[in-house]
């Protein structure tokens, strides 16, 4: 632990003395070659764009001289340029060409500074209509992913849940649930703050209508929290930069009691900025399931047959407010907070025949089970944010963040006698209830600090806290019969409280030379967890300190190719229910308990990628290695009773090798293909039980998204998702595939857009698992419904905007000293 503090320390020093130095002055001779610097921005929002490319020609011949890409800040440098006459040309996918001409460097002007490039959203004007061009649905960066979500028509009326089924990178089960490269452990943030609400509960909450783009950040820099072993995905809500009052409203309603509306209303000033946003969501989703199960006791087989329906649904209501207060030009305060109430239920019949081989058993039973999670949850930012210099490359950012979600889960088993036509035929075989009550506060102070170092360089430190405390009180109730009431099981009801406390800080160094860039960075936690548990005589305690350090690196080509490299280290931390040694009751089959000695996961993340631009078209190829050790795995036992008991241990290793290649293709103005496969080989090493589960699968996912516009005002989506086979420690899950449809018309000069969408339009969506074990083998089966039609409407309030280009788009301007 001492050693690790020494590392960070050194590291900290190491940086700091890279703030210390001046900049690198330009040598004054004359073999010395000139340099041209400048900054470019998005004319609309005046937000720096990141890797736009800049181009030098030479106007004799339009030869292409040099070249390079813009950094995080939107700035670029292109050095060792010869003295002489030439125009340069900024462009980025959806925006037009600006080109600057007479542009001439002699031994009096060596350091040219073109000053800020605003570059204007592409248009092409029709008739009186002006159309704006639209942006890639993927944009592809150094260090992440962006999904433009206003480009998926799919997703209109549905979740994030909904945008990330057509993602890179991204996968979604029958379920609804997100994995990030095969792995459902990451962390979700909402405008790089953490959501109350975790991992793909929180992305079930967030209406697609209120988000602008999502961010997929697989391997993250050491600024980011190192929690979730896939990376982190980001969602950044819309914001209107526009001054006056403006906003839009959404709704959407689909068949088989879908329904969703959500508003979003924006005052702005010079020196005061005012938002408002509140949504409202009742939705449910039926569907079926099957399981066919045989366990082995010693010379008896014992067979369950199951088969009914399993409907879930979703419900809640959500307010969030905000005011930006611009102090000065370069001091910004915020204050926002979040209200919203959730509900999830679930449930279903099932018919159940249980007989065992020889004959001894034969039992006909009906299920009904209902689950119903529901709780409220709050929370508030306090930002602050001063800039040392007009472009904010030179910051102090400072937030406090308090956050409480408050939740019941209650959940209903009731199983009847029956004959064999699964008709009931008296009392209960079983009648159960549990409740969980949940009750979460979460603080959390962070200070960051950015500042440049010499011409190229970005140094960047910070210090961040937080604390968390949990209780959480588990019921188990039987039914008694002749008192006919639920009583207390005090052999499956417990309380715990929960208590972590993390501090950490991080150092970040980024510069470049000539076109290969990079990012160093280092990150230290120590963390303080206990858990004292009513049943257990003192507390689990832990105290740790981690090291997480990452890498970045890339290189651009003057052909419009860029090479990228990057690594992190990653951490994946037990939450309550792994922790709790206490057995929790499912059903009269299965029995599951934590282990509050679970260790960590940590995973080493590596990857690699290339990409090649095409104008408005581009391909970009990824390869990754990702190493986890410490495998938090379930394990499943079949005891002497007949009964399952599902314990956690820290027993594996898992391995994952593999590639992706995606592509955006604009055939014409009218036709856009999107596409992506990727393709991973798994590895997971351990032994459960004394018995080996070394196994391997390659696993394998497609998509394809087409867009065909009709005309400016309409245009017509296809989404088709394909995902491979792949195994865990016990089992395997089948293949699954489906096609989603949707149409949009714009209307009443764009105010209104309405779009018809229908999911899973051939009916295919699903779902095979299979577990296997010594002692026991199941077959689980489920099928989500399909062909579900909706309509959604979205209307905007003063929110009309109109460009005009002529040509082809490209602005033209001479420059000269004084800028252009």
């Amino acid at each position: 632990m001492n050693f690790g503090k020494i590392l960070l320390f050194l590291f900290l020093i190491l940086n700091l003395s890279a703030v210390a130095q001046p900049p690198e002055a330009l040598e004054n001779t004359p073999e010395a070659k000139a340099i041209i610097r400048g900054q470019i921005v998005d004319s609309e929002t005046n937000q720096s764009m990141e890797y736009a490319n800049i181009s030098i020609f030479n106007p004799e011949d339009s030869s292409l001289v040099s070249g390079g890409i813009t950094d995080s800040k939107g700035e670029f440098v292109i050095k060792n340029i010869d003295f002489g006459t030439y125009y340069v040309e900024a462009n980025f996918i959806g925006f037009n060409k600006t080109r600057i001409n007479n542009i001439r460097i002699n031994s009096s002007n060596r350091q040219l500074n073109l000053g800020t490039i605003a570059l204007e959203p592409s248009t092409q004007e029709i008739g009186a209509v002006n159309v704006v061009a639209d942006r890639s649905r993927i944009e592809y960066k150094l260090d992440k992913k962006i999904v433009n979500v206003s480009q998926d028509i799919n997703a209109a009326g549905g979740t994030a849940v909904d945008v990330l089924e057509n993602t890179p990178s991204v996968e979604v089960d029958i379920e609804g649930n997100v994995s990030l490269r095969g792995s459902g452990s990451f962390t979700v943030l909402i405008d790089g703050k953490p959501s109350v609400i975790e991992g793909s509960d929180a992305l079930r909450q967030l209406p697609a209508a209120v988000i602008e783009n999502i961010e997929i950040i697989t391997n993250p820099s050491a600024k980011y929290d190192p929690d979730g072993m896939a990376g982190i995905i980001n969602v950044v809500l819309k914001k209107n930069v526009t001054s006056g009052f403006n906003g839009i409203i959404n709704a959407m309603v689909g068949r088989g009691d879908k329904y969703r509306t959500d508003l979003t209303l924006n005052y702005k000033t010079k020196k005061t900025n005012l938002f408002f946003g509140a949504d409202f969501n009742d939705e449910t989703y039926y569907g079926s399931g099957d399981l066919y199960r045989e366990t082995y006791l010693q010379d008896t087989t014992r067979y369950l047959l199951s088969n009914g329906t399993r409907d879930f649904g979703r419900n809640g209501h959500r307010f969030k407010g905000g005011l930006d207060i611009y102090l000065t030009d370069l001091a910004t305060l915020t204050v926002s907070g979040t209200y919203g109430q959730y509900g999830r239920t679930g449930g279903g019949e099932s018919m159940l025949h249980e007989y065992t081989d020889p004959a001894s058993t034969d039992v006909y039973s009906v299920e009904v089970e209902n689950s119903n999670r529901e709780g409220t949850y709050v929370n508030t930012n306090l930002n602050f944010q001063q800039k040392f210099n007009e472009e904010g490359t030179h910051k102090l950012d400072a937030l406090f963040y308090y956050s409480n979600s408050k939740g019941d889960d209650y959940e209903f088993e009731d199983e009847f006698f029956a004959n064999s036509n699964f008709e009931r035929t008296g009392g209960y075989l079983t009648r159960v209830r549990t409740i969980e009550e949940e009750d979460e506060d979460e603080y959390r102070v962070e200070l960051d600090y950015t500042k440049p170092v010499g011409e190229e360089g970005r140094f960047e430190a910070g210090f961040q806290s937080r604390i968390d405390r949990e209780f959480e009180n588990y019921s188990f109730n039987d039914w008694d019969n002749e008192n006919n009431q639920y009583i207390d099981n005090p052999d499956f009801s417990s309380s715990q409280h929960f208590k972590r406390d993390i501090f950490s800080g991080y150092s970040t160094f980024a510069s470049n030379f000539g076109s290969f860039s990079y990012q160093l960075g280092l990150r230290g936690e120590y963390v303080n967890r206990s858990i004292a548990h009513e049943k257990a005589n003192e507390p689990a305690e832990i105290n740790r300190f981690d090291l997480f350090p990452t890498l970045h690196l890339s290189y651009e080509f003057l052909n419009k190719t860029q090479l990228m490299t990057s690594y992190s280290r990653r951490i994946d931390r037990p939450g309550g229910r792994d922790l709790d040694p206490f057995p929790n009751y499912y059903n009269r089959y299965t029995i599951r308990y934590g282990n509050p000695e679970l260790d960590p996961e940590y995973t080493d993340s590596y990857e690699v990628g290339i990409m090649k631009s095409y104008g408005k078209s581009f391909v970009s190829l990824e390869g990754f290695y990702r190493v986890t050790n410490n495998l938090i795995t379930q394990v499943t036992e079949l005891g002497d009773d007949g009964i399952f008991y599902i314990n956690t241990e820290n027993l594996n290793n898992d391995y994952s090798l593999g590639s992706e290649i995606m592509g955006n293709l604009n055939i014409d103005d009218w036709l856009v293909f999107n596409a992506s496969f990727s393709i991973y080989r798994y590895r997971i090493e351990g032994d459960i039980l004394g018995e080996s589960i070394d196994r391997k699968s390659t696993n394998y996912t497609g998509r394809l998204n087409t867009t065909v516009k009709f005309s400016p005002s309409s245009r017509l989506q296809l989404t088709g998702y394909y995902r491979g086979p792949s195994v865990s420690a016990q089992g395997e899950s089948s293949s699954f595939f489906f096609t989603n449809l949707a149409y949009r018309q714009d209307l009443l000069k764009d105010k209104l857009t309405a779009t018809l969408g229908l999911r899973d339009a051939f009916g295919t969506m699903k779902f095979e698992r299979t577990s296997t074990g010594v002692d026991f083998y199941d077959v689980y089966k489920r099928e989500r419904e399909s062909q579900v039609l909706t309509l959604t409407l979205s209307y905007k309030i003063n929110n009309f905007k109109m460009e005009r280009n002529d040509g082809d788009g490209t602005r033209e301007m001479d420059f000269d000293d004084g800028g252009f």
